[in-house]
């Protein structure tokens, strides 16, 4: 995992993180860390991206279900 050390955070950023930081319970190096990847993940999936794509193409794709069950890892030993 990689370390990232940054310098000359402004008072107020380091306030508002260490807030965030007590909202959720948490350290303010975890509200940090937290706060980073929300503020960089995608705001599309790209699974999504890729059907709208190909719905403006008049690709006709079977309508599926989507799950939230958690699947395991496949075995190939």
């Amino acid at each position: 995992m990689a370390t990232m050390t940054v310098r000359n955070l402004s008072d107020d950023v380091h306030r508002r993180i260490k807030f965030v930081a007590g909202q959720r319970g948490i350290s303010a190096e975890a509200a940090a860390r937290e706060l980073l990847d929300e503020a960089t993940r995608p705001a599309e999936k790209l699974g999504d991206v890729v059907v709208s794509f190909a719905r403006q193409l008049d690709v006709d794709f079977p309508e599926i279900e989507r799950s939230d069950e958690t699947l395991e890892a496949a075995d190939f030993g």
